[in-house]
């Protein structure tokens, strides 16, 4: 085409555009002529393409005047996109897709968006900016975005158009309004945004919605419901485009300015499954937003940080992502972002320093060692910032407090950041004395954190003393307590033990004010075995140990409170001294072999244990470590002579000599100083003897008695070293001068009179006399026993003590013999024992004056009450015994003797008793006498080799006197007594030989003491039988272990068949087999169980080592006890069972949960001491559990491990037996085993476990069914914590709950829940609820048999009182209906049902495939109210939450409720319809229709109105849930009948639902849809009005009704259509031959009803002006004439009453000659009956008599005919009727028929014809005579107004009657009158109007006739 050619064509197009004045043209030429004109641009030449440019102008000047005008938006964009173009005419293209999509219908908008986003996808950027715009304006104006519209985006076919989308949403939902910058007039970009990206979606600031917030808060809000919607996005996308779709609805969430905006986010988000935070792509996202684009991209696509709001929101996923730690930079700029950037907040802050702790710990360690020293600068920043800040507040301590754990932490991962630089400590240390108190806690769990770096990381000299002062100047002048307690940690922990200076520090916090420093200062000095087992260079040298605490000691104190001379100071540092002096020996002793001395418990405890030497090895390593220090050169430049004056500095100092303790402390030390070291410290401290005397009047007894000790030894020692050398070198001049004086100054203050001033001092001197005396007498035996104090020279000392003895054995007699104080015969108790010690050596009468000692200080026991005089009066007897061997039997007796005055609570009597009888007749074979020797001289030089030796012939009467008296006699106190002296012999005698022949008997005597009564009888018997099996050879211990096993089996007949089994490996011991002794007593089921132990294990040997072990008395925990040295037994007991630990430990183990308390504290005690006192099983708090058992030891989980098989065996085992303390003791095992234990090993034997704790959950005995709850609560406990995933995920932790879970859910379901005994179900139901709430994913392969089992559950779970009133409502007042409801509500708020709906939020397709069948059985056969309900809302919930997985599955679920929509309960069936209307959305349109006719079925085929009423539900919820299914669906429009049926269904609550579905089918087009589908919709109806049901007619009838109204309403509005016209004739034609036919027949109740419809029709069917009309209002006007007659009164008035309507509908309808006939009839036959009918008979006959009445002389009114006039017949007729009926009837029968009357002569008054026949006919007196009647009617106003009115008529038809009005003027003037002068003014006033009418005719008419 040329040129010429289009500009002519364009000239005639210009012209038709000029041409176009109306609306219907301008849009005509615009739609088929637009897109041509662009498109001929890219073709066309330079004046065409000019001349199209100008009509372009053209058009878009008329479109200006034309706003409803719309362009071709399909068109435009699909031409812009498809055809190549030039950018010039792509330009007109894009405007015009702008301007189409601001005026374009919903329905374009639409189709339009796909094809948009495809553009913005494929065009160029400048392109797509006007693309997107036009999307936008979309978006905006699409008024509604149903899901069918949402799912024809197709999304999921083309990613493209969804990523557009989504980019697009991200930006507009952080857009917000803004304002104009005020320097350079430029849009401010919003957070969030590039201002690239804010042009785009603003149109550069021309968008509509950057102006108007409500077109921005519509938008947001399409957009959200675009993006949040799974319809739009379906599952089956790529991860990557949900969670693009997850970070913009995140952005929109965090909406300030529109709340419905980000409440719509925050809904969709919900829905959705949540974020993935290790996915890199999302984590990449987040980062982005929150740190904005990176600066490499241009300055306009620079994506701006989002607001900090928004900041807050995206640190919730980053703080729990490890894929954001591994992001460097990315993380450090958002740690310094949110702690520094611009605008940042407290809050953010917060959220920062929290993501720097994660960071800390999850960042990879090259990261996060790179970026250390930037991270620790700004930890510092944030602390120098907030500490310049004058404001203080919570949030500033917490970020501060944050700061400063991160600093810590930071060098726990860091350690090189730290290790060489000591600021970073003293920086923290400093900040505590300028922080608050809550920040104080987290600068402390800093320098903890902090600490394993120091502790890992070697320090180097110069930094190490840089760190012990930095640590000493936070101790000495802080007071901040936690300042302190960090300073002591770094002291403990970073400095090896071998460090004295940090020991020091340690020895220093002993001194704090707080018991908890106190306490750690301790544990920093403790020696550890480890420490202690060799001489390694962990523990310090010992002489430069010693040589550091002499300088600390004698350094001055700048600080008095942390010098040496604060008592606890000094006490740790002699303790600490102490401590590492007896390691240093133990070390070496225990490296000589030779030694046989071996380290056990009590000696290793002694290492920390500031207490006497206690066994053989603590004194040999302490007088080896002494000796050591001793070296060749002289003392005084010794180790030791140190150690001495640190030791002997409490004497020195008044702080110190004023504290008792810090003085014992001292002497304590001095005495073993002045014992186990060479005499030439002994020598040193004589020249110091002064000090030893100052402590004779200390107020503390123990610091006189070891002052006195240490007196006694140097007197010795000086005495001994210089007469050892020669009788010349003996100081006379001292020992008769001064010692002599002194020992005679002692005398005169013992006989002083005793007061309270010197009580303590005469206590004292008593001591020294008998200590003193001691000494001496042992240095000078020691010299030689020939020897006197005449030989040495030493008269007068031998005076002075032979007054010393006179004086103290006079005042121990006068003590036996008056009231003397208990101190003071305590002391003379300790000073004659002292005495005797050596035999009264020197003394002509030694042995009458021993005899008179004994018998004063046994009569000083026998009568005093005082325990601490009994205690040195049994000492006092054994020493006297002990230096006096011909006394040791009197001894004895004495003992047997004072038995009896002891009580049977009084055991610490008969232990010092024992200790007694040991030290007396085992002598120096005891180790009590050898360990307590002080002296530095040898026993044997004292005593001679023979005086060391046992006293047999005293032990043998002992032993016989127990054996034969005190064993068997019958007083308590005696069995005590026995078996402890039998205990202290064999205990502190273990090698002596006197007892060997003696064993086999002592062990028969002990057995029979095993059941005695009293409990300490019982246990001390069963230590001392293992005690004498140690002792016996092999021989003797074969014989001792048949004899227990024999006596315990039976007689001892049967010993040699117990033999027997024994050798042959069978049983010994069958149950129940323990039952007496053979002298007929019980035995103890402690005993019981330790026989019955050894038995099982075929080891009858271990018995005694069992019984050695096992312990439960509080005795043997007491300082007695350890003085019996229990820990030393135990030891070599446990070391004699290793061999055996394999057999023992199980059945042990299960032991211990006995629950019986002795045999458990027995066996629990066997537990600690057989594997260590670390190994406490879990039965270690059984003496607080009255069931036994707690959590175990970590370090005794290894044991329980390593036998864990055999445990698990012995305890399930046992959990079946027949006894139920085994059962019992087998729960509480496996619940002890279970706490801790580790998974792996418990999966195997789980399912058994479970079976076996829910068997005995039901056992026949209570305490074992306790014991069982216990256990299947550990169990259960232990399940949840294995089951409950962490943050961050661990492929092995997974492994193990899945493995556990795989074991516990069948098992709970298939056994537990459905189990037989309520309490198993219960349990079971309550741990697979736990199971629900804390499993979280691990649980998605379960969840089909979980949400079975529990909604099974909700019915069996059910309360019974609800079963009850299920069948007694009625009873109590409530309805079927209040009790579902009720029961619906429970079933709501049920735990059961929170579970069901937390464990199906883990549903997989998978599972989620699993799952439906189970749903349908439940649904089908489901049993229970509960069980359908909760099914119901389950499935309910699974569409809310997780629609993608329900949506393939929605036909299967929806097909299996429609099945059980029928069912009784109406609250089910409501149940049930919800279900259907969240599925139905997910249906395909097959099935939709198949839904809707199942329902409709249902409907028809069912009569019970409940059953009928779920129909109604079901299409209330489908036009709730999806109203557009109901509209587009053309099985939904074929349904239509019966929806719009329903709607007039009998049952109110049942047409509310059904009108809720057609006003939502209509959606207001409900006369179009009525117009365009009436023969639909009558199908139903007229179907129903042939049925058998007269409800189903009668609604049907109602439904037709509705139709013709609504058509008839239509027809009227469109005054002139005819599709309203061709409707209703439609209706007509269809209706009424059907109406017809069902009005015919016999009269049924609701008969009425069909009539009004059919006349109603009928009407209708005139107005439309149907064919045939006239013919069927005949047809019909003869119907309702027929049923007139018939049925009861008010069928027949309301047959009246329709007939009326027709009548009155079609004028000109002439059926008066058939009417009037009936209605006569009625009229007669009514007035007759009405005036002799009974009211009292029937009460309701007459009004509704009346009613008929009056209804039928209507009808006679509206019959009357409208063409012709009636015959004189017949108004003669009606007129009589009516005078009658004016005449004689009540009030509103007289309205009716006076007006009826005055429209008869209306009617007679029009004909045009001779009326002189019609006047006669009206027989107008008797007319007149009734009106006056009524005229005069006083009561009812409108029988008088109706009177007026026909007067009114008469006057008006008697005026064209001349004659007539002559005839009857002056009768009607005369009822006239009557009516002026009523009291009604309007009756009044129109009256006198007629008067003066008819006067002026009757004047006329009488002229007339003149």
């Amino acid at each position: 085409m040329t040129d010429a050619t289009d500009l002519e064509l364009l000239e005639s197009l210009q012209l038709r555009f000029a041409m176009a004045n109306t609306l219907e043209q301008m849009q005509k030429l615009v739609s088929t002529l637009l897109v041509p004109l662009l498109d001929k641009l890219d073709t066309c030449g330079a004046a065409v393409r000019t001349k199209i440019i100008g009509l372009l102008g053209q058009v878009n000047k008329k479109l200006k005047g034309y706003p409803q005008a719309t362009l071709p938006m399909g068109m435009l964009v699909k031409s812009a996109l498809s055809s190549p173009s030039t950018a010039y005419s792509q330009s007109f293209r894009l405007m015009y897709i702008t301007m189409a999509a601001e005026r374009a219908e919903s329905e374009q908008l639409m189709e339009a968006i796909p094809m948009l986003l495809d553009g913005i996808h494929q065009r160029p950027t400048a392109q797509s900016k006007s693309l997107a715009m036009a999307l936008l304006t979309s978006v905006w104006r699409c008024a509604t975005l149903t899901d069918e519209q949402l799912r024809s985006f197709k999304f999921v076919d083309n990613h493209h158009r969804g990523e557009a989308l989504l980019k697009l949403a991200l930006d507009l939902l952080m857009f917000n309004l803004t304002t104009q910058s005020s320097e350079d007039d430029a849009p401010i970009v919003a957070a969030g945004l590039s201002t690239s990206g804010q042009s785009v979606i603003t149109n550069a600031g021309k968008a509509p919605w950057v102006t108007d917030s409500e077109a921005l808060r519509q938008l947001k809000l399409n957009i959200a419901r675009i993006v949040g919607s799974e319809q739009a996005f379906p599952i089956e996308m790529p991860d990557t485009v949900h969670e693009q779709r997850f970070v913009a609805l995140l952005c929109g969430s965090g909406d300030a300015y529109f709340p419905h905006v980000s409440s719509s986010c925050e809904d969709s988000l919900k829905r959705m499954r949540a974020a993935d935070c290790e996915s890199l792509t999302f984590i990449s996202s987040v980062l982005e937003l929150f740190l904005g684009s990176s600066p490499d991209k241009s300055a306009d696509d620079r994506r701006q940080p989002v607001t900090p709001a928004l900041k807050l929101k995206l640190f919730g996923y980053l703080n729990r992502s490890a894929a954001a730690t591994a992001m460097f930079p990315q993380w450090l700029q958002v740690i310094f972002q949110s702690l520094f950037g611009q605008g940042t907040s407290n809050k953010l802050r917060r959220q920062g320093m929290v993501f720097l702790h994660w960071v800390i710990r999850m960042a990879p360690l090259e990261q996060i060692t790179k970026a250390a020293p930037v991270l620790l600068q700004g930890v510092r920043k944030v602390l120098t910032e907030l500490t310049t800040s004058t404001s203080v507040s919570i949030d500033g301590d917490i970020i501060r407090g944050s700061a400063y754990v991160a600093w810590g932490t930071l060098a726990k991962r860091v350690p090189a950041l730290v290790i060489s630089d000591l600021s970073h400590l003293r920086e923290l240390f400093e900040a505590f004395d300028t922080e608050s108190a809550n920040v104080r806690l987290s600068i402390q769990e800093s320098l903890l954190a902090m600490l394993p770096a120091y502790e890992s990381s070697p320090l180097d000299d110069a930094t190490s003393d840089q760190l012990l002062e930095l640590l000493q100047q936070q101790l000495s002048s802080s007071a901040v307590r936690q300042k302190r307690y960090c300073a002591l940690r770094y002291a403990i922990s970073a400095f090896p033990f071998a460090r004295m200076e940090a020991r020091w520090l340690c020895v220093l916090g002993l001194a704090d004010s707080e018991r908890e420093i106190r306490a750690l200062a301790q544990s920093g000095l403790v020696i550890t075995p480890a420490l202690a087992s060799t001489e390694s260079s962990r523990l310090p040298l010992l002489a430069e140990a010693i040589r550091f605490l002499h300088s600390r000691v004698m350094a001055p104190a700048t600080i008095p409170r942390l010098g040496a001379g604060n008592p606890l100071v000094f006490g740790g540092i002699v303790g600490l001294g102490r401590s590492l002096i007896l390691a240093s020996g133990m070390a070496q002793c225990r490296g000589r072999a030779a030694s046989g001395l071996e380290p056990d418990v009590v000696d290793l405890d002694a290492l920390n244990e500031f207490s006497e030497l206690a066994t053989a090895l603590q004194r040999e390593s302490m007088q080896t470590a002494l000796t050591g220090l001793f070296t060749n050169s002289a003392y005084s430049n010794s180790p030791l002579s140190l150690w001495a004056e640190v030791a002997g500095y409490a004497l020195t100092v008044s702080t110190l000599s004023d504290s008792p303790t810090a003085l014992s402390q001292s002497f304590m030390c001095i005495v073993e100083l002045l014992s186990l070291s060479p005499v030439d410290a002994s020598l040193a401290f004589f020249e110091q003897r002064q000090k030893f005397k100052a402590a004779l009047s200390a107020r503390d007894p123990l610091v006189q008695q070891r002052s006195m000790q240490a007196l006694s030894v140097v007197y010795a020692a000086k005495l001994y070293s210089d007469a050892r050398v020669s009788l010349d070198a003996v100081d006379v001049e001292l020992w008769n001068g001064q010692t002599a004086t002194y020992l005679r100054e002692l005398v005169a203050v013992v006989a002083m009179p005793t007061d309270s001033r010197t009580l303590d001092e005469r206590q004292g001197a008593i001591l020294a006399l008998g200590h003193i005396s001691h000494g001496l007498c042992v240095a000078r035996l020691a010299l030689g026993g020939n020897r006197s104090w005449s030989d040495l020279g030493l008269n007068d000392l031998e005076v002075g003590l032979n007054q010393a003895q006179a004086v103290l054995l006079e005042g121990i007699v006068a003590a036996s013999n008056t009231t003397t104080h208990p101190m003071i015969v305590s002391a003379l108790c300790v000073a004659v024992g002292e005495i005797g010690k050596t035999g009264f050596a020197g003394v002509g009468r030694a042995s009458a004056l021993a005899i008179e000692a004994m018998v004063a200080v046994g009569e000083v026991v026998k009568k005093t009450t005082d325990a601490k005089v009994q205690d040195a009066g049994y000492s006092a007897l054994a020493n006297l015994a002990l230096g006096n061997e011909e006394l040791a039997t009197r001894f004895v007796e004495f003992l047997q003797a004072s038995v009896k005055t002891a009580t049977k609570k009084q055991i610490d009597v008969h232990f010092k008793i024992g200790e007694a009888l040991a030290i007396a007749l085992g002598r120096f074979q005891c180790t009590l006498v050898g360990v307590g020797w002080i002296f530095p001289i040898e026993p044997a030089a004292v005593y001679g080799e023979s005086g060391l030796e046992a006293n047999g012939a005293a032990i043998d009467v002992l032993l016989e006197l127990v054996t034969g008296k005190m064993a068997v006699s019958p007083s308590p106190q005696d069995r005590q007594a026995a078996v402890v002296w039998i205990l202290s012999l064999v205990q502190f005698c273990p090698r002596l030989a006197a007892l060997t022949p003696w064993l086999s008997k002592l062990h028969t005597c002990l057995c029979g003491l095993l059941t005695d009564r009293d409990e300490f009888t019982q246990e001390a018997a069963s230590k001392t039988l293992g005690r004498i099996y140690d002792m016996g050879d092999a021989t003797l211990k074969d014989d001792l272990v048949y004899s227990l096993m024999s006596l315990f089996g039976g007689s001892g007949s049967q010993q040699q068949s117990v033999r027997q089994r024994i050798e042959a490996d069978e049983p010994l011991l069958e149950q129940e087999s323990l039952g007496q002794t053979p002298d007929g007593r019980a035995v103890n089921t402690t005993y019981k169980s330790i026989l019955s132990l050894a038995s099982d294990m075929q080891k009858p040997s271990l018995v005694y080592q069992f019984m050695q072990l096992a312990t439960h008395t509080a005795v043997w925990s007491s300082r007695r006890g350890a003085a019996y040295g229990f820990a030393t037994i135990i030891e070599r007991a446990r070391e004699s069972m290793q061999p055996h630990l394999k057999a023992i430990v199980p059945k042990l183990y299960r032991y211990t949960f006995d629950p019986s308390p002795q045999t458990r504290a027995a066996m629990t005690s066997i537990w600690r001491a057989l594997l260590g006192s670390g190994n406490s099983n879990s039965s270690a708090a059984a003496e607080g559990d009255a069931a036994g058992g707690s959590e175990w030891a970590a370090s005794g989980t290894s044991v329980v491990e390593a036998h864990w098989d055999a445990i698990m065996d012995e305890c399930l085992g046992s959990m079946g037996q027949r006894e139920w303390r085994v059962r019992e003791s087998g729960c509480g095992a496996l619940a002890g085993a279970v706490r801790g234990a580790k998974p792996e090993l418990v999966v195997p034997f789980l399912e058994r476990m479970w079976q076996m704790s829910f068997r005995v959950l039901d056992d026949i005995k209570g305490s074992v069914r306790d014991a069982g709850l216990k256990t299947c609560q550990a169990l259960a406990t232990a399940t949840v914590a294995w089951c409950t995933p962490r943050d961050t995920r661990e492929a092995s932790r997974d492994a193990q709950a899945l493995a556990v879970l795989s074991v516990v859910v069948p098992f709970l379901v298939d056994s537990g829940v459905v189990s037989d005994a309520e309490d198993v179900r219960g349990f079971s139901l309550g741990l697979l609820l736990k199971l629900c709430r804390s499993s979280g994913f691990y649980l998605s392969a379960s969840v089909p048999v979980i949400t079975e089992r529990l909604l099974e559950s909700l019915s069996n779970m059910e309360s019974q009182a609800a079963n009850y009133l299920t069948f007694h409502a009625e009873s109590h007042d409530i309805t079927v209906e209040q009790l579902e409801a009720a029961r619906l509500g429970a079933v709501k708020a049920s735990p059961i049902m929170q579970g069901i709906e937390l464990v199906l939020e883990q549903l997989t397709p998978e599972s989620m495939a699993e799952l439906v069948p189970r749903l349908q059985t439940i649904v089908r056969r489901g049993l229970g109210l509960p069980t359908r309900a909760g099914c119901a809302r389950a499935i309910v919930f699974l569409c809310v939450k997780r629609a993608d997985l329900v949506r393939p599955h929605a036909a299967a679920l929806v097909k299996a409720i429609s099945g059980a929509l029928t069912e009784s309960s109406a609250v089910q069936r409501k149940a049930w319809a919800a279900a259907i209307g969240f599925m139905a959305p997910m249906l395909s349109a097959g099935m939709f229709r198949n839904l809707l006719k199942h329902v409709e079925k249902t409907y028809v085929d069912k009569y019970d109105e409940d059953l009928r009423s779920v129909c109604g539900l079901v299409l209330e919820q489908l036009s709730v849930r999806c109203p557009e299914r109901l509209r587009e669906d053309d099985g939904a429009r074929a349904a239509a009948s019966f929806v719009m049926l329903g709607c007039w269904d009998s049952n109110e609550l049942t047409r509310e639902s059904f009108r809720c579905a057609w006003r939502e089918y209509t959606l207001g087009s409900g006369a179009k849809l009525v117009e365009s589908h009436v023969g639909e919709l009558l199908g139903l109806p007229l179907a129903f009005l042939s049925d058998d049901s007269w409800p189903r007619r009668i609604q049907s009838a109602a439904a037709i009704s509705d139709l013709a109204r609504v058509l008839e309403r239509a027809a009227r509005a469109q005054s002139g259509g005819d599709k309203a016209g061709q409707a209703l004739a439609t209706l007509a034609d269809m209706a009424l031959p059907e109406l017809i036919r069902a009005s015919q027949g016999r009269v049924w109740p609701g008969k009425a009803q069909v009539l009004e419809c059919l006349v109603l029709v009928c009407t209708a069917a005139a107005n439309a002006k149907s064919s045939g009309a006239n013919d069927t209002q005949r047809v019909v006007c003869e119907l309702l004439l027929r049923e007139i007659p018939r049925g009861d009164l008010a069928y027949r008035r309301l047959a009246v009453t329709h007939f009326c309507a027709l009548v009155e509908a079609v004028p000109t309808l002439d059926v008066y000659a058939e009417a009037s006939a009936v209605m006569l009839d009625i009229i007669a036959r009514g007035m007759s009956s009405a005036t002799t009918m009974d009211v009292d008979d029937e009460p309701m006959q007459r009004p509704l008599q009346l009613t008929l009445i009056a209804a039928a002389i209507r009808a006679l009114l509206l019959a009357l005919p409208k063409t012709r006039v009636l015959s004189s017949e017949e108004v003669a007729a009606v007129a009589r009727v009516l005078c009658e009926v004016a005449r004689d009837g009540v009030w509103n029968i007289r309205v009716v028929g006076l007006e009826c009357l005055q429209a008869l002569v209306s009617h007679c008054s029009k004909s045009e014809q001779d009326r002189t026949d019609l006047w006669c006919a009206l027989d107008m007196p008797k007319a007149l005579h009734a009106i006056r009647v009524c005229a005069s009617e006083g009561k009812y106003v409108a029988v008088r107004t109706a009177a007026l009115g026909a007067l009114e008529a008469v006057l008006d038809a008697l005026q064209s009657n001349d004659s007539e009005l002559g005839l009857q003027g002056t009768t009607a003037r005369d009822v006239l009158d009557l009516l002026v002068d009523d009291p009604v003014p309007s009756i009044a006033d129109r009256a006198k109007d007629a008067r003066a009418k008819i006067s002026g005719d009757l004047k006329l008419t009488a002229d007339n006739l003149a």
